[in-house]
């Protein structure tokens, strides 16, 4: 992921509804959920909802499919593993626990190559 994605994905995260929503589609799994279902659940409105959404679409974090002449939206869960994979990995505890087995790693070769001049 570039600094690009990733601010575009985080800046569509930092809207609350948008964040219900995601978290909606998450809890209904891959089979989706419709607008409206969706509108009742997080008791928003439907036009609301709708914005919501088609920007999320426009994202790729939600897909839309048809079902029986009806439009689904299901979360696109492998994007957002991917973000917070890359955010745990390079800003939180991943980051630090990376950056310490560098050091330890750097620390053993310099011991080894000392030892070796010995």
């Amino acid at each position: 992921m570039d600094a690009k994605q990733i601010a575009r994905l985080l800046g569509a995260m930092s809207i609350e509804e948008r964040v219900q929503i995601i978290k909606c589609l998450l809890d209904a799994g891959p089979e989706g959920m419709q607008m409206l279902d969706i509108a009742a659940r997080i008791d928003l409105g439907a036009s609301a909802v709708y914005k919501q959404l088609e920007s999320l679409a426009g994202l790729e974090m939600v897909f839309v499919k048809s079902v029986d002449n009806n439009k689904v939206y299901i979360a696109n869960a492998r994007q957002l593993e991917e973000l917070f994979e890359y955010l745990y990995q390079h800003f939180g505890p991943g980051y630090a626990a990376r950056k310490a087995a560098e050091a330890a790693e750097a620390a053993e070769a310099q011991g080894a190559a000392t030892a070796g001049e010995a």
